[in-house]
């Protein structure tokens, strides 16, 4: 018999119907045969070998073009769960003794079982790690024969998936360079945006940086996002700019605030308009207090920002407002715990912001972006603090926002009290009497007709009488 094929394993797919399932090379013995089922189900990962007789079973042995498997069972569906392989005996049982007939069969079976041995050995080794040839294998499972090529190299894989010991963990080249070779593994800094890159196809580059936006960015493989560290650490240190400038501005603020305060308190005596300048340095001393803790974040608690506008529970370290816009905000619903690490309780912290005894000022009530201290939102607390058990409810009236919030942006919530009503001051002297009026203009004189008449009636009466 002719071997006209090199053939000795066959897959097939299960489908928990066929039982049968054939190969097509040549076997000497059923013992040659070896069938296995691959398992989970459509993604074989564990191969278990049946057992003949008991699972399957065997026909045409000897035949050239092959048989047979037959399965008791139908394997179940899969993809490629069917395995059968030859695994031809290395034995040798023909004995050839002298001056005996010299049989062709028995001669040529016995180089057939060899050619099959030796067919088997080699799809073992096709699937080997080995030492390369003089000419390099293109299939990439070879290594260099070359001792000084394989020092200090480690195993690796390429992004075809080939086998490679050529390879270190890297190559450190420097800055990337134009019209540079470049070979497998290795690396490079992107002087536009320090981000550091790993060669994973050799080539000759071109263009220029940066290497995202390179003709061979395909050829590249990003190590380290140096350029998202360096923004986020440039935002940071921003950030940490503008909350120092808002401390100071805070802290000028104060002291004038302060400075303006004392100044009012000895003229409030004196009129009730500087009881009306007194209140607005008040105020303005107590919006300075809120900018610094605001700034330096002392005494804030970290939530997540809801977009829903439906007073309720908004959900664990959760608030929302109830209103789209800010401006238009009257009331906001804060979670009963904080966004915080360990989600702590912070409820009767909450509740007991409207425990002072100004019912339409208790205190402001701070929002801020994080990483955005731009973004902002202050409110007066201008009305009860209700306690929903899960989730409370503060009564607000806007005073100042800037920027906008987006469904899950991470805040911070700082609340400064304002102070207690003081006793009413007593009552100012009575001021001096004025001075006297000027004098008003004299009355205008009698008319004379009338006096004459009077006097001659009393004459004639006089005189009637004597």
């Amino acid at each position: 018999m002719t071997i006209s094929t090199i053939a000795r394993t066959k897959q097939y797919n299960g489908n928990n119907s066929t039982t049968v399932f054939a190969y097509d090379f040549n076997i000497q013995a059923e013992a040659e045969i070896e069938v296995y089922l691959g398992t989970p189900v459509g993604a074989p990962t564990t191969w278990t070998q049946k057992t003949l007789t008991t699972h399957y079973t065997i026909s045409n042995v000897g035949v050239a073009g092959g048989g047979n498997v037959t399965f008791g069972s139908a394997p179940p569906s899969g993809t490629g769960n069917v395995f059968i392989r030859r695994v031809t005996a290395k034995t040798q049982t023909s004995d050839y003794v002298e001056n005996d007939p010299f049989s062709a069969d028995t001669v040529e079976g016995n180089l057939d079982k060899l050619t099959q041995v030796t067919q088997d050995m080699q799809e073992e080794i096709n699937r080997c790690f080995k030492l390369g040839n003089i000419v390099p294998d293109a299939g990439g499972t070879e290594a260099s024969s070359v001792v000084a090529d394989r020092k200090n190299k480690l195993f690796a894989f390429d992004d075809d998936g080939d086998f490679s010991v050529t390879s270190e963990i890297g190559n450190v080249k420097g800055n990337w360079a134009a019209s540079t070779v470049y070979v497998l593994r290795d690396i490079v800094k992107d002087t536009n945006n320090n981000n550091i890159y790993i060669c994973i196809v050799a080539h000759t580059s071109s263009g220029a940086v940066p290497i995202s936006s390179n003709t061979d960015a395909a050829k590249w493989f990003l190590l380290v996002n140096a350029a998202s560290a360096t923004t986020s650490a440039t935002a940071a240190a921003s950030s940490a700019t503008a909350a120092a400038s808002s401390a100071t501005a805070a802290a000028a603020s104060a002291s004038t605030a302060t400075a303006k305060a004392v100044l009012t308190a000895s003229d409030a005596v004196d009129t009730a308009a500087d009881l009306v300048e007194t209140a607005a340095d008040v105020v303005l001393a107590e919006a300075a207090n809120v900018s610094a803790v605001a700034a330096t974040g002392a005494s804030a608690f970290k939530f997540t920002f809801s977009n829903s506008t439906t007073m309720g529970d908004p959900g664990a370290g959760t608030l929302r407002y109830n209103h789209g816009t800010v401006g238009s905000v009257s009331a906001i619903a804060f979670d009963a715990t904080s966004a915080d690490t360990g989600n702590p309780d912070v409820s009767d912290f909450i509740a007991s912001w409207d425990d002072g005894n100004n019912s339409t000022h208790e205190g402001y009530l701070t929002i801020r972006k994080s990483g955005t201290p731009a973004t902002f939102a202050a409110f007066s607390l201008t009305g009860a603090v209700t306690d929903n058990t899960g989730w409370l409810q503060a009564v607000v009236t806007h005073v100042d926002s800037n920027g906008s919030w987006s469904n899950a942006d991470t805040m911070y919530v700082s609340f400064t009290r304002s102070g207690q009503k003081g006793d009413t001051g007593s009552t100012g002297s009575t001021g001096s009497t004025g001075s006297t009026g000027a004098q008003g203009p004299a009355g205008s004189d009698g008319e004379a007709t009338n006096g004459f008449a009077i006097a001659m009636s009393v004459a004639l009466l006089v005189f009637n009488l004597v």
